[in-house]
């Protein structure tokens, strides 16, 4: 219990760190594919992967709920 608290403090430092360094220069990427392009500040590019990230998860774990092979294995 102690090292869960440990980390998630240490990660929620990181965060603070990252979010004060990028307050003052956001930073750019340009993504350029054919005739396309993609461009975004690095910070909304990163809450965006997380998003995406956890949707994802919860996505999977829903559908290992309603994993029907996993209801007759139970019985």
């Amino acid at each position: 219990m102690v090292k869960l608290f440990v980390l998630t403090m240490l990660a929620i430092f990181a965060g603070l760190l990252l979010a004060v360094s990028m307050a003052g220069e956001p930073g750019y990427i340009l993504i350029v594919y054919g005739n396309t392009t993609f461009e975004t500040s690095l910070f909304a590019l990163l809450v965006a992967l997380l998003l995406i990230l956890l949707i994802l998860k919860l996505v999977f774990l829903l559908f290992g709920w309603l994993n029907p092979a996993r209801w007759f294995h139970r019985r």
